[in-house]
């Protein structure tokens, strides 16, 4: 063997040089100790100018090493000039293949290997069946199982734990069971195969159950099986179990990892508890986008709009963080359901900028937002500007039509898409239903639906049909509307007699009324909805015992309800108004402003509707709580704070009431 010159290994550890005799040393052996590119690329060199590029076992070693690297070029490249390749050699190439995700060349290379006659091991069949079970190719993955069995080599952990997570992915979860159970011995990673199988085929329950079995066996818990159970904590919707997870966490010492504080802030941003989840955000000494993008994500679903829009500048003020589609579709929709439209064309413009605007789930949010945000033209705009549409473009177009009344147009889009060529899916069909409903359409809602029924591939939900009482009941045909739920193919839910309750209100049929409401009580005894509805109904017979015992009960219960509030844009910060809000800073300045626009109200014909407010107290008193509802608060703020002639947007949380409705009419009248 010719000398090896340790120029060429300056770059491993000092002590390796002290230590090896450069004429003992093999180059098998030094391959072992390297770990770092440039290092492997010098001992390749002299390998090749030592004349042992066809030594088999040198050759393995390299091709292991390159695998490592990640430069799956270099490991066929060797593979291919090994004149006598052995089972290790197959292996090695099948193994880095799968690690890098070519499921494909590697089940490739391996029906090579067997056709060549090669004799797969242990270490071959673990490392190719995650192959199969990456692509879905159940008949392949069992045939192999077979060979396996017929072979006489069952018993191998490392096997039976490979094919555990194959027919979990495959969603077979009583053979993934079966097999785990007959497995005489079990490590952590097999306890974690089937914990995340469980986990991610939606059995929640067996997942955390496995869990705790693991824990009782005294088997030491890893960072995957941490990351297994928290989608299942997930699944399970209990809070309880996801701070149980948490504490086990921060016990086991894995807090500081970056995933793993991920995966916990989406399990409170999952149940609403923003400020925990910023919590966790807060500790994490590196953020990276996928952290900072679910932060974003969470202050959006959980309405902390203003909080979401200064999150999202302190992510553009992050020189290392570089923006995606979910970023701006999470801020558009911010955007969107706050009504912050200068907000709004600023991410619009900065999607524009970093080449997002042609992304299809950022071109649906665009259009979305400015339809929500009342901007309808600018949103048509866009839509009819897009060089490519998907479904979702289409369904935001048709909604955004539907919300501002204009039922005719989000018809004539829904026929333009079936002309198009794309088919309707289940959202379609809601946000049409939805216009229909919105524009007092009836027959031709009722149309759409029964073609629906007869000639689309879409079969009709609970949200269709809610869709269609919701169109029935807003035209006053409560009749009919009573009856096409008791010929419904399906159990009405809560939200079904919620929208027929709805109806009867605005219609003033207290009996049907009174029979929708003990059901819905009855469905969600615990929703503090129910126990306001029980309320209300007691207050418009004049029963005012029943409804301090309502009341009483609600309290009680400590369940609460959401809030009404109105939120309003000024020079891109977002101003939100609770109704009697008494504590505002600028509150003697709005109650001015407020007197002063109800009297020209007044004088231009405006009479409060008393009649609404379902509330034991005197006329001036309920004059009193109409004139500080949180619409028109916000409406007082914005005449305060903007010059004459600006447009003045106010965003509601829930539906605006019928006085509000009214004064807004009056107010921009007089203003």
């Amino acid at each position: 063997m010719h000398p090896v010159n340790f120029y060429f290994y300056r770059h491993l550890s000092t002590n390796l040089t002290q230590r090896l005799c450069p004429l003992a040393q093999s180059h098998a052996s030094i391959l072992r100790e390297l770990k770092d590119l440039r290092p492997l690329r010098q001992i390749h060199a002299q390998i090749i100018t030592s004349g042992f590029t066809h030594d088999t076992f040198r050759s393995n070693g390299l091709m292991n090493l390159y695998v490592y690297c990640g430069l799956l070029g270099d490991a066929k490249q060797i593979f291919n000039q090994i004149p006598c390749k052995n089972v290790v050699s197959w292996t090695i190439l099948i193994s880095g293949l799968v690690k890098n995700d070519c499921f494909i060349e590697a089940i490739e290379v391996f029906r090579e290997m067997m056709v060549g006659d090669f004799k797969p091991n242990a270490v071959t069949i673990s490392s190719v069946i995650p192959a199969f079970a990456n692509l879905g190719l159940i008949r392949i993955g069992n045939s192999v199982h077979c060979f396996w069995v017929r072979g006489g080599f069952e018993g191998n952990v490392f096997v039976e734990t490979a094919l555990v997570d194959m027919y979990s992915k495959f969603g077979c979860m009583d053979v993934a069971r079966q097999l785990f159970d007959g497995m005489p011995e079990r490590n952590v990673v097999s306890w974690n195969a089937i914990v995340s199988g469980y986990s991610d085929n939606g059995f929640s329950e067996e997942a955390i159950q496995h869990f705790n079995l693991m824990r009782k066996k005294g088997l030491a818990v890893d960072f995957f099986t941490v990351m297994s159970l928290i989608p299942a904590s997930l699944s399970v919707g209990c809070l309880q179990v996801g701070t149980g997870i948490h504490g086990f966490v921060v016990r086991t010492g894995y807090e500081n990892d970056k995933h793993i504080k991920t995966a916990l802030m989406d399990i409170y941003v999952s149940h609403n508890r923003v400020d925990d989840a910023h919590g966790v955000f807060s500790e994490m000494p590196v953020k990276d986008l996928a952290a900072w993008t679910l932060m974003l994500a969470g202050f959006s679903s959980g309405r902390h709009w203003d909080r979401a829009i200064k999150h999202f500048n302190e992510m553009l003020g992050m020189h290392n963080l570089k923006l995606d589609s979910i970023a701006l579709t999470s801020i558009l929709s911010s955007c969107s359901r706050s009504g912050a439209l200068q907000q709004g064309r600023r991410v619009h413009a900065l999607a524009i900028k970093t080449y997002f605007e042609n992304n299809i789930f950022v071109g649906s949010a665009v259009i979305d937002m400015y339809a929500n945000c009342g901007n309808l033209e600018d949103a048509k705009r866009f839509f009819h500007g897009m060089g490519e549409k998907d479904v979702a473009c289409w369904n935001a177009m048709i909604a955004g039509n539907g919300v501002n009344g204009y039922g005719t147009d989000a018809i004539d889009l829904f026929l333009q898409m079936k002309g198009s060529g794309l088919d309707p899916d289940e959202s379609t069909f809601v946000s049409v239903l939805h216009a229909c409903s919105h524009a007092g359409m009836v027959y031709e809602g009722l149309q759409i639906f029964y073609r629906m029924l007869k000639s689309s591939h879409v079969i009709p939900n609970l949200q269709h049909y809610a869709c269609v009482i919701d169109i029935l009941g807003r035209a006053g045909k409560l009749d009919a509307a009573c009856s096409f739920i008791n010929n419904m193919p399906f159990q009405p839910d809560f939200d079904v007699y919620n929208t027929l309750l709805g109806a009867c209100r605005i219609h003033r049929n207290i009996k049907l009324e009174h029979e929708i409401s003990q059901k819905i009580f009855e469905m969600e005894p615990n929703d503090a909805g129910c126990y306001v509805l029980l309320s209300n109904m007691y207050a418009l017979a004049g029963n005012w015992e029943g409804v301090k015992m309502a009341r009483a009960s609600l309290r009680s219960k400590r369940l609460k309800k959401d809030p009404g509030f109105s939120s309003i844009e000024i020079n891109q910060e977002i101003y939100t108004f609770m109704a009697g809000e008494k504590d505002h800073p600028q509150y003697f300045k709005i109650e001015g402003m407020l007197k002063f626009l109800i009297l020209k109200n007044q004088k231009a014909g405006y009479v409060p509707n008393t009649d609404i407010l379902l509330q034991d107290v005197s006329d001036d008193m309920k004059k009193d709580i109409l004139y500080h509802h949180s619409e028109k608060m916000a409406i007082a703020f914005g005449l305060m704070r903007t010059k004459p002639g600006i447009v003045i947007r106010i965003t509601k949380n829930l539906r605006t009431c019928d006085d509000c409705h009214s004064a807004s009419k009056f107010i921009s009248k007089v203003f």
